[in-house]
């Protein structure tokens, strides 16, 4: 990767913690990290001018600093200045889960919604816990920042940064990009790809998304032959994802291919399995419902992430997701477990469903 200076600004300078994280992230020898204590105002744009790539901000900054002086101001009123004058730099947040959880309500979400001036939220523990991922991550974010930046601001080089086809184009215009007069800025630019069209299952699939559609366990899916057949569809555009996407027009297309070499016929969803079984000899795992333990699974349960048939699974409505983009839906599983399911977000056809549904016998 290119080398990477990141400024973390972090408050608590005794304890020895904010040196470890800067020190754990500084392992890479191409990312360099350099811990600051919090800014005076006049100090600030010294450290801006000094031109980091990417800028990590504690969310307290609280403590009681050396000089016996303590910020006041927190870290998402600092970021907010920040943006203001380094609009085209990253900036993380980070914090404890503790922190989070007692904030009021719509700060807790602001933060965790990246609404706040932050392009992204990264716990403590993440940094002890899952070290390289949550750094990788930073380095995909930077990286995709400065590619923004030095691209031209028209829709047809925001598409190029993608590297999405002209037809994956259109289906990306349909996903609302934030364009104003046909032109683009960095930040609300990232914001889309990462938390519309790399979140939200319809332009590009993750890899449960995939292999559900394909009628394949997530295992199989995985599994090197199947990864080759499909690897002309894996995303390779800007913030590309540690976890992996494809495009889903080139994987049924891949699909297709794959199915008629082979010399089989039928849906997708059934005649993969079999054209692979035909093909490499051995079959795979099918994708099998959450709900009733059987296959074939046609679609992904919003809630538990997990293959569910459509007859067994309602509409669900928890987010503004664009109309181009796969509809949620919610299995009766994720419904009987209550949970994190929300009745309100039903339309008037799964609401007049659910007590029936309620009443069924476990399959």
């Amino acid at each position: 990767m290119t080398e990477i200076t990141a400024y973390y600004i972090d408050d608590d300078q005794k304890s020895g913690n904010a040196e470890r994280y800067q020190n754990r992230l500084a392992r890479d020898p191409e990312f360099h990290c350099r811990l600051i204590p919090p800014p005076k105002w006049d100090e600030l744009q010294e450290i801006i001018t000094a031109g980091p790539d990417l800028f990590l901000i504690d969310y307290d900054l609280s403590l009681v600093q050396a000089d016996n002086t303590k910020a006041d101001y927190r870290g998402s009123t600092l970021a907010a200045e920040i943006r203001h004058r380094l609009p085209d730099c990253p900036i993380v947040l980070v914090t404890r889960q503790s922190i989070i959880e007692k904030l009021d309500p719509r700060t807790k979400r602001q933060i965790q919604q990246h609404v706040q001036p932050c392009d992204e939220l990264v716990l403590k523990d993440d940094l002890d816990e899952q070290l390289d991922e949550t750094r990788r991550m930073l380095v995909a974010l930077t990286q995709g920042f400065k590619q923004l930046a030095h691209s031209a601001k028209d829709w047809n080089s925001l598409g190029q940064t993608l590297n999405a086809s002209p037809a994956e184009k259109i289906a990306l215009r349909e996903a609302a990009p934030p364009l104003k007069d046909g032109e683009w800025i960095v930040t609300e630019s990232s914001d889309w790809i990462r938390h519309t069209v790399l979140d939200y299952p319809g332009v590009l699939y993750d890899a449960i998304n995939a292999a559900t559609r394909l009628g394949i366990g997530l295992d199989a899916f995985q599994e090197e032959e199947v990864q080759k057949t499909f690897n002309s569809a894996r995303y390779d555009g800007i913030f590309a994802p540690s976890d992996g996407r494809w495009w889903k027009t080139r994987v049924f297309r891949s699909a297709e291919d794959f199915i008629r070499k082979q010399g089989v016929q039928g849906p997708i969803n059934k005649a993969f399995r079999e054209a692979f079984l035909k093909g490499f000899g051995r079959e795979l795992n099918v994708a099998t419902c959450i709900w009733d333990h059987a296959p074939i699974a046609d679609w992904v349960c919003f809630i538990l992430n997990e293959p569910v048939k459509l007859k067994h699974s309602l509409r669900y409505y928890p987010d503004s997701r664009p109309s181009i983009m796969d509809p949620a839906r919610v299995s009766f599983r994720a419904i009987r477990e209550q949970g994190k399911f929300r009745e309100e977000l039903l339309d008037s056809e799964g609401s007049e469903i659910l007590k029936e549904i309620e009443k069924l016998s476990e399959p």
